[in-house]
Formats: structure tokens, C-alpha cells, sequence
């Protein structure tokens, strides 16, 4: 309060310059009374210059805080950043972990199924044929009647002989 009073009494004083030549003229005054005067105005002086210090160290603690707070907020959006990148970079290695091992399935399976394929017998057609008297089986042949009964052959084939079916393979 008291610097607040003291920046009022010294912005309506004259400036220094002024108020030493207003002290000059006038004569009638004691030296007492002129150093009292030129003290009055230093102390009013002095209280101005404290209070813009005041001030100003308020305005920089002021933006100080304010600098501090935002560090503090980018500092912490950096941390989230690293974190979101850390994991993505988590679930890249995950996604590629996954990847690898369907592929490595999938070329097994690929193996295994190179594998049946070499061994596997050559595929048979779907529909047989009438047999011929020279087809091979491994069941005596049966001749189907006008009925719809089977009946043996009455002739011999090389099918119905067990040494000429041997021979045939």
C-alpha cells in the first residue's frame, strides 16, 4: 500500500529537474528544509523503482509458471507419444510374429501335401466303363441277365484264371 501511495505522490511531482530548480528559487527556505524536500522525493523515487520491480518480478515468475506448465504439458505429451510408438512397434513385431508362423504353417502344409501327392496312386475316372473281355479284376467276372440277375460266364476268360490275371500286372 504504502509504494502504491508513494507511485501516486511521485507521478503528480514534477520531474527531479523541475523540483531543484523550484527548490532554488525559493530562497526564503533553510537548507534543512531543501534536503528533507530532496530526500522526500528520492524516498518517493526509490518507492516507484520497488514497486516496478515488484512487478516485474511478478510478470517474470508469472510467465516462468507459465513456461514451466507448458514444458511440463509437452513433456508429458512426448512420454504418450513414446508410449503409443512403442506400442505400435509391439504390435508390428506381433503382426509379423503371427505372419511368420501362418506362413510357415502354410509351406509345411504345402510339404506335406507334395508329399501325399508323390505317393498318392493316379486318379481313377468316376464312371466304369462296360468291362471288356481283356479288362482286369480281381473279383470272378458276372454277366448280368435279361432279369437283371448275374450269373458266372459260361466260357472261360483270362480274368476268370488266377495265373493269367497275375500276368496281366
Amino acid at each position: 500500500m504504502e509504494g502504491t501511495s508513494a507511485a501516486a505522490n511521485s507521478s503528480s511531482l514534477p520531474p527531479p529537474s523541475q523540483r531543484l530548480s523550484q527548490i532554488r528559487r525559493r530562497k526564503k527556505r533553510t537548507r534543512e528544509d531543501m534536503f528533507s524536500e530532496i530526500m522526500e522525493s528520492s524516498r518517493s523515487d526509490r518507492a516507484h523503482v520497488n514497486e516496478w520491480k515488484e512487478t516485474v518480478s511478478k510478470y517474470r515468475k508469472e510467465v516462468s509458471e507459465r513456461e514451466d506448465r507448458r514444458d511440463q504439458r509437452e513433456e508429458r505429451r512426448d512420454q504418450r507419444e513414446e508410449r503409443r510408438d512403442a506400442r505400435d512397434e509391439r504390435w508390428r513385431q506381433e503382426d509379423q510374429r503371427m505372419k511368420d508362423a501362418m506362413l510357415g504353417l502354410l509351406r509345411r502344409l504345402v510339404e506335406v501335401q507334395e508329399r501325399l501327392l508323390e505317393n498318392r496312386l493316379p486318379l481313377q475316372p468316376l464312371f466304369h466303363p462296360p468291362p471288356s473281355p481283356c479288362s482286369v479284376s480281381s473279383s470272378p467276372r458276372r454277366v448280368r441277365t435279361r432279369g437283371g440277375r448275374l450269373r458266372t460266364p459260361s466260357h472261360s476268360t483270362p480274368v476268370d484264371s488266377p495265373s493269367k490275371r497275375l500276368s496281366f500286372f
